[in-house]
Order: structure tokens, then C-alpha cells, then sequence
């Protein structure tokens, strides 16, 4: 069903730099037109930039939102390829930067957008300082945001020396998967939940997002940056901050600055050759443009502690890694079990699971027939409505909407960098040690 909403602008620019970069073709184009067949009375002006010549950028819009499969009609496609152009430019030449903002008006809501690496980003910032910005102008600050704690810092105060805080927005898209919204919802706005949601009642947490898929062709990425970087502090830390705040007066700055990794919990693996859904991977260290030498991590896992009141105790347990058979995505609550003392030993705790996807499961204790002592395991599952919006559909809606209710606080990148520095550093003089698992395993035995 199409929406108005009066929160929403009716004209907006979009300017993209890396504008036919890999993320902006799987991921925001995508987002872009899922937000057009919410908001049909909105229309989105698109100038996409990068230093290479492209003939014809409205249909690359056609071909990226073909091959994301989408289902969206062929008009809300066309109101986003129609309305698109492209620049060449240079992102960290301040006269290129102009001749972008020349290309198009700005809309009601203008956005710049950076999908662009660190250092890159770093530069471009730079450049911004030179020009004079649109009205109004958001500057959307794509992850990964610096490459360590000193150079996000530093990267927050080029910011704020371009434009203000009410204008920038830190992007994570995986604040924006069902996983989250559904738990922030239902611990919100549901009394039962919310007031259990602490260490009184929960005795773990696990926030866990594998994949099936290998590199995939980003070895020139990937090599130099690891499950770690990739996947921890990028997504997890903020998933966790903002699942461990709902219901409470805690904020994800919070929870984050109370957080530090159990050094004894950290394990690092790699995978070998081996087969997933009837494809044969080769071993990471064979792969094309992988340094084997590097020692890159393909699954890591990580117990965070977090010294709050509420939260004091118990941990929480981050897993991420690649080629993994029958891959777990999903965030799981236990809670501490209950009964007499000596049916402890044999009641497992009930379990609130998030998927990454669009239903809710809850693993509880009945009893058999009305009898106490002979307890059956039943899982109550809903599938949701699912939303027409992709993650990346609901990041250029709140972007937007100026919604900042699940967006990357300003301190949280340099914080996230913080907690993982350690555990890096005993990646690097190798007191963790590099283990293996074979493709299509559940990783390393053991863990």
C-alpha cells in the first residue's frame, strides 16, 4: 500500500559519492526505490559521481534494481532512473565537489551520501570544508567509519568542523534488519517483556550472523580487513547496544561505553576447502588475491561484558563468519531457568529468538498433559508481515524522516574501535591462535 506522510519530503537529492560503487548498486538503489513504492507523492533527484566515465547512469539505476530482483513496478523504477545523472568527479577536489552540487537543485531534503572507503572519506571531508554546502545539506557517513579509534575521531571533528551534528547521520544498516526492530518493539511496547529485560531475569544473549557465502570476489577487501572489522565492529557492537537500551533509561552510548571483551571468550578461525549447498569452496588461503601469510580471520567469536546495572553479569556472545553450513542469524535471549531446585538441572530457560528475518520465536516449557515432572520443549513461532522495505529502504527513510532512533550515535565508532583494539592486537602477536574449519561446517569443534 502507497503512503503520504507529512514527516517525509516531497523533493529530494540524493548525491552519491562512489556513486557506482558495488554498495550503492546491491544495496541503496535497491533501498531507493523500495522507499518510492512506499511514498509515491515523493520524487528523488539522483546524481551519482566517481572519477570514471559512465555514458549512461539511468541505466545502470535499471540494471542494479533488475538484478536486486525487486519486486517494484517498472514506474517506481523509472522515477528513479529518469531522474538520475552523473558527474565525474574527483570526491576529494573541492572543485569537483562544486560541480556536483551544480548538477542538480537541491530538494526539500538534499543528502550527501558517502560510499566511499576511509581514507577516501577522510579526504572528502577535507574537500567539504572548502565549499559552501546546500541548505540544510545531510552528510549520510556510510560504515566503515575510520579505520581505528584515533582516525574516527579524528574523522568526527573534520565533520564538525564542515557542518553540525543535527546534520550528519552515521549509517548501519544493520540497525535497521527485522532482528532489531522486532526486539526493540516487542521489549518496548510490551509490559511483559520489558520487565524482565535485565540480569535479574536473562541469563545470556547471543547475537550471531554467519553466512553460507565465501568471499565472493571481495578478497581485496576482505584480506585486509577480516571478520573482525567487517562484521564486529561495524554491525554487532551496534546491534547489541541498541537491543541491551530498549525498554530502558540506558542509551547505546551507554552500553557501549560500559562494554569490554572478555579476553579468555576471543576465538579466531579460517575455513578450509570444503562444500556448501553443492558447491565446492576452496580453502580462504587459496583463494584469488588472499595473502595466506596475513593470517586473516574468516569467523570470529567474541563474550562482551557489559558494567551496567541492569545488564552486570551477564554475557553477551557475538559470532560472525563466512562459509558456514546452516548458518544461525538471529539474536536469542535466554532467561534464567525457573522451578523447584531439582528440576533446574533439567528445564532448560525459555528463549526469545530473533532471525534476521520477519518472525518472532519463543522456546518454552509445558507441561505433558497437565503433569508437572514430565515437561515438553515447545517452540511458539509467528511469521510478521513482511515490510515492503529492504534494511537499506528503511535507511533512506529515517535518513529522510530525520529519524535518529536507530541511527550510529556520533560516539559510537570510536568506541566500537575501542573494545575490538585489544582483541586485534592479539590477533596480531598471535596469542589467539588461528584455528580451521571446513567450508560447510558450523566452524571449528569445540566452540
Amino acid at each position: 500500500m502507497n503512503a503520504t506522510n507529512p514527516d517525509h519530503p516531497k523533493s529530494v537529492t540524493f548525491y552519491i559519492l562512489g556513486g557506482a560503487g558495488d554498495l550503492v548498486r546491491r544495496l541503496l538503489l535497491p533501498g531507493m526505490a523500495g522507499y518510492l513504492s512506499e511514498y509515491d507523492d515523493t520524487r528523488i533527484d539522483l546524481v551519482g559521481s566517481g572519477r570514471s566515465e559512465r555514458d549512461d547512469y539511468p541505466q545502470l539505476v535499471r540494471d542494479s534494481l533488475a538484478e536486486a530482483d525487486m519486486d517494484v513496478d517498472d514506474a517506481v523504477v523509472e522515477r528513479l532512473a529518469e531522474r538520475a545523472t552523473y558527474v565525474v568527479a574527483d570526491a576529494t577536489d573541492p572543485g569537483d565537489l562544486r560541480k556536483l552540487f551544480d548538477a542538480r537543485e537541491p530538494g526539500e531534503r538534499s543528502v550527501l551520501y558517502f560510499a566511499l572507503s576511509p581514507s577516501v572519506t577522510a579526504a572528502a571531508v577535507d574537500a567539504l570544508a572548502e565549499v559552501d554546502l546546500p541548505d540544510g545539506l545531510i552528510l549520510a557517513m556510510e560504515k566503515p567509519f575510520g579505520e581505528d579509534a584515533a582516525t574516527a575521531e579524528e574523522l568526527n571533528g573534520k565533520l564538525l568542523n564542515v557542518t553540525d551534528e543535527d546534520h550528519i547521520f552515521r549509517v548501519d544498516h544493520f540497525n535497521y534488519e527485522t532482528a532489531l526492530s522486532n526486539l526493540t518493539g516487542l521489549v518496548g511496547a510490551n509490559a511483559l517483556f520489558a520487565a524482565g529485560w535485565d540480569n535479574t531475569d536473562i541469563e545470556t544473549v547471543e547475537i550471531i550472523y554467519d553466512e553460507s557465502l565465501g568471499l565472493e570476489g571481495r578478497a581485496e577487501f576482505y584480506d585486509s580487513n577480516g571478520a573482525m572489522r567487517d562484521m564486529l565492529q561495524s554491525h554487532l557492537l551496534q546491534v547489541m547496544a541498541h537491543a541491551l537500551a530498549a525498554g530502558s533509561p540506558d542509551t547505546a552510548t551507554d552500553i557501549l561505553a560500559a562494554t569490554t571483551i572478555d579476553p579468555d571468550s576471543v576465538r579466531r578461525a579460517r575455513y578450509t576447502a570444503g562444500e556448501i549447498d553443492g558447491r565446492r569452496l576452496p580453502a580462504y588461503a587459496e583463494e584469488e588475491g588472499v595473502d595466506p601469510e596475513r593470517g586473516t580471520e574468516t569467523l570470529f567469536q567474541v563474550t562482551a561484558d557489559v558494567d551496567t546495572d541492569r545488564w552486570r553479569g551477564v554475557p553477551v556472545v557475538l559470532r560472525s563468519g563466512k562459509a558456514i553450513g546452516n548458518p544461525r542469524q538471529e539474536i536469542a535471549v535466554t532467561y534464567r531457568r525457573r522451578g523447584h531446585e531439582d528440576e533446574l538441572e533439567i528445564n532448560p530457560g525459555t528463549r526469545l529468538i530473533f532471525p534476521f528475518t520477519d518472525e518472532v520465536a519463543v522456546e518454552v516449557n509445558v507441561s505433558d498433559h497437565g503433569y508437572r515432572q514430565n515437561l515438553q520443549r515447545v517452540t511458539l513461532r509467528t511469521e510478521l508481515v513482511p515490510s515492503r522495505l529492504t534494511p537499506y529502504g528503511r535507511v533512506v527513510r529515517a535518513i529522510l524522516a530525520a529519524d535518529r532512533t536507530t541511527e550510529v550515535p556520533a560516539d559510537a565508532p570510536r568506541r566500537s574501535w575501542e573494545i575490538i583494539e585489544p582483541v586485534l592486537a592479539a590477533f596480531a602477536d598471535g596469542s589467539v591462535p588461528l584455528e580451521e574449519y571446513p567450508a560447510g561446517s558450523q566452524g571449528p569443534e569445540g566452540w
